[in-house]
């Protein structure tokens, strides 16, 4: 074998490039998708903050889950335990903002990193969504609530 040859050989292996299909950039990543990730992600923080459940079903997934560490224990939330904790804690959010500080896709998934502060405390989420049906919907999220100080 040729050192062209090899070289050739090393750079297909295991290369991400080889082992997957591009998609063409019209298929994904266009303004509407971003729109409308923007949009979901809107409805879930403000469902969130006014524990308002019809807007957290359209950003979730029924079967999504919450997951975290709150308080030093594990959070582990499906979608109607997550809500029904929210519209509990509604007279504690305060003022609140949020920002999205990272967005990806990748074919028919995207990945949004949101910062925001709730009751005080300043979060980092991490939310999974998925294209079902021509809508965007949150499927995992993961929290991280910064300490004080």
């Amino acid at each position: 074998m040729s050192d062209s040859q090899m070289a050739e050989g090393a750079r297909a292996v295991g290369s991400p490039s080889h082992d997957r299909k591009e998609a063409p950039m019209s298929q994904r990543t266009n303004e509407a998708d971003i729109a409308a990730v923007t949009e979901v992600v809107r409805a879930y923080y403000d469902g969130m903050i006014e524990g308002d459940a019809a807007k957290l079903g359209r950003a979730f997934h029924p079967r999504a889950s919450i997951v975290g560490n709150e308080g030093g224990e594990l959070y582990w939330a499906n979608l109607e335990e997550f809500v029904a904790e929210c519209q509990g804690a509604v007279s504690e959010a305060g003022p609140y903002e949020w920002r999205i500080e990272r967005l990806s896709f990748e074919g028919d998934t995207a990945l949004v990193r949101l910062g925001g502060k709730c009751a005080g405390v300043w979060y980092s989420d991490d939310l999974s969504l998925v294209l079902i049906d021509d809508a965007w919907r949150i499927v995992h999220k993961t929290f991280y609530p910064h300490p004080a100080g």
